[in-house]
């Protein structure tokens, strides 16, 4: 970074050394600041604020960081103020330097494009080179291959007109670099559209599948019940065999008990008979009692074996409805799984869709706006009492559309417009509201705190110096251009959705037809602001005042001219 420092240290001793004071050599940052105070031009101060800033740079302490962005903004105020380029351009880059340090990539690329543009104007190639390539480094860290090959083809073109062959061999290098960055990212997008293409295709198979196998599984059930039900069936008919089985046992034991009291019966007339008569009776008596016991032995053992042979079929049939409802249960549980994997995967592709389907509605519609639609389905209308209108058109429209064409009309318009949205992107409290032929339409203040018409003044301030640097480029290769009228003015406004398909978001009110007027009455690359607008920025701009202007419809009004931001 040192090196940088000197290097343009020396450019401006080269270029401009009565800028360059004796007073700040080998001096440091607190009593360069205190000359600072003391300088008398602006000449000096530049030369004091270059070199403060180049030590601030130097530093590795946080504070001086942020010491660092504020005195290189007073140092850019300077060199706008000298009107120089040499000066410009070095001062640019040292700003862009500064938010570089804060980690500041967009306003590290904006400055960095200025410190370009003045040095082509001031045929400073060692600055060209070095604001080019910080700029190709931002564009290639996001990713942006064809903005860094477009910034080295600018480049390269205008060393190609002025004939510098060490820069054009560096710069061309440099395109062919981007230029092969840029078919590696084709090439992995078009990878990745295979690859998603596959993908899509495999989830469709699946779904296929899935769907086949839900059929199957709902047939395996059907037939799970059925044969449950038989076995139920089944096992009821078993179970009344078995009751009417234990009743034919109960009746055997009480034929049992009936011929053990006969038998009792029978010892006691054998006590009263004679020896001879006793043993006669008794064997006879013996034999029946044990061919009746025989029989009782017998139908006890059948009776036992029938039990057993009935709860051994109870017990397979109840262990085999719980291994098949076990089964299913599993394979219930397995195609839930699998199927609670598939949704997941539908869920995130859906909720992929859906951020993509916000992220569109947010770029049409102001953010509190598109929240209140996807909530309720319509947006009602709010009033602000303190929001700021830009009108832009361009002068000689229909004039310059003759000359170019409409192809080249509507192709000129886009870049236009584009860069004018990319302006209102760099300020986040700036809508743009519409544009209508070749006008275009911004405001500010659409919200419900108190926010001061600075950002839109600052965006309005950019769209002129746009529209200048491409007026010249053009200009220069004969090409007819455009140039702006841009006019603003502050009040209130009611804001809203209208339609019910192809909605826009838009304002209503006299403070539009104000703005409007204050527009038709600018000069052609101007910022024209009525005297309301003119009493919420007087403390952050320096305007001229143009006197009572009489405007269509509306009568004398207050009007001045924006000239520049002033230094911090």
């Amino acid at each position: 970074m040192r090196a940088k420092s000197v290097c343009f240290f020396i450019l401006l001793l080269c270029t401009c050394p009565e800028i360059i004071g004796t007073q700040i050599a080998a001096q440091g940052t607190t009593e360069l600041i205190e000359v600072l105070d003391d300088a008398d031009t602006d000449a000096e101060r530049y030369g004091i604020l270059y070199d403060l800033t180049g030590q601030l740079l130097e530093s590795g302490r946080k504070e001086d960081k942020a010491l660092a962005v504020t005195f290189s903004k007073r140092l850019y105020t300077t060199a706008k103020r000298l009107s120089d380029n040499k000066l410009s351009g070095p001062a640019a880059y040292t700003l862009a330097l500064a938010y570089r340090n804060q980690r500041d990539d967009r306003n590290t690329d904006r400055f960095m494009a200025e410190a370009v543009d003045f040095g082509m104007k001031a045929g400073q190639a060692d600055l060209i080179m070095m604001a080019v390539a910080e700029r190709n480094r931002l564009a290639t860290k996001a990713r942006n291959y064809r903005e860094a090959a477009a910034i080295s083809q600018r480049a390269l073109d205008y060393f190609t007109k002025n004939g510098d062959d060490r820069s054009l061999s560096s710069l061309r290098a440099q395109l062919k670099r981007e230029q092969a960055a840029l078919q590696r990212r084709k090439r992995e997008i078009e990878n990745e559209t295979q690859e998603l293409s596959g993908e899509v295709n495999r989830l469709q198979g699946e779904k296929t599948r899935l769907d086949g196998s839900n059929q199957q599984l709902k047939g395996t059930n059907q037939k799970l019940e059925k044969e449950n039900l038989t076995r139920k069936e089944q096992l009821a008919k078993r179970a009344k065999e078995l009751e009417e089985s234990n009743r034919e046992l109960t009746q055997t034991q009480e034929e049992k008990a009936a011929v053990e009291a006969r038998v009792a019966e029978s010892k006691k007339e054998i006590s009263a008979l004679g020896r001879e008569a006793l043993e006669q009776r008794t064997l006879a008596t013996e034999a029946r009692e044990l061919l009746v016991e025989a029989e009782l032995v017998r139908q006890e053992a059948e009776m036992k074996a029938e039990r057993q042979s009935t709860q051994l079929y109870a017990a397979l049939g109840a262990g085999a409805a719980l291994l098949l409802l076990a089964l299913t249960f599993f394979s219930r549980f397995r195609v839930k799984q699998r199927s609670a994997k598939k949704l997941e995967l539908a869920n995130n592709e859906i909720e992929a869709a859906r951020k993509q389907s916000d992220e569109l509605l947010k770029n049409i519609l102001p953010v509190e706006i598109a929240k209140e639609l996807k909530a309720t389905g319509k947006a009602r209308a709010r009033s602000f009492p303190d929001a700021t209108v830009l009108f832009c058109d361009f002068v000689n429209f229909t004039q310059t559309a003759e000359r170019l064409g409409a192809e080249a009309l509507v192709q000129e318009l886009d870049v236009c417009f584009k860069a004018f949205d990319k302006i209102m992107d760099n300020y986040p409290g700036v809508e743009k509201i519409k544009t209508i032929g070749d006008a275009y339409m911004a405001a500010s203040g659409l919200t419900t705190r108190k926010v001061l018409p600075n950002d839109i003044v600052r965006a309005a301030l950019d769209m002129q110096r746009f529209l200048d640097t491409e007026g010249r480029k053009r200009a220069e290769l004969s090409l007819p251009f455009f140039s702006g009228r841009i006019g603003l003015h502050t009040g209130p406004v009611v804001a809203g959705v209208v339609g019910a398909r192809k909605f826009a978001y838009d304002i209503w009110g006299d403070t539009v037809n104000v703005a409007s007027r204050i527009e038709g009455k600018s000069e052609p690359g101007r910022v024209n602001i009525s005297e309301s607008t003119y009493d919420r920025i007087k403390y952050k701009f320096r305007c001229t005042y143009r006197g009572k202007v009489e405007a269509k419809n509306k009568g004398l009004i207050d009007m001045y001219f924006v000239e520049e931001e002033l230094g911090s």
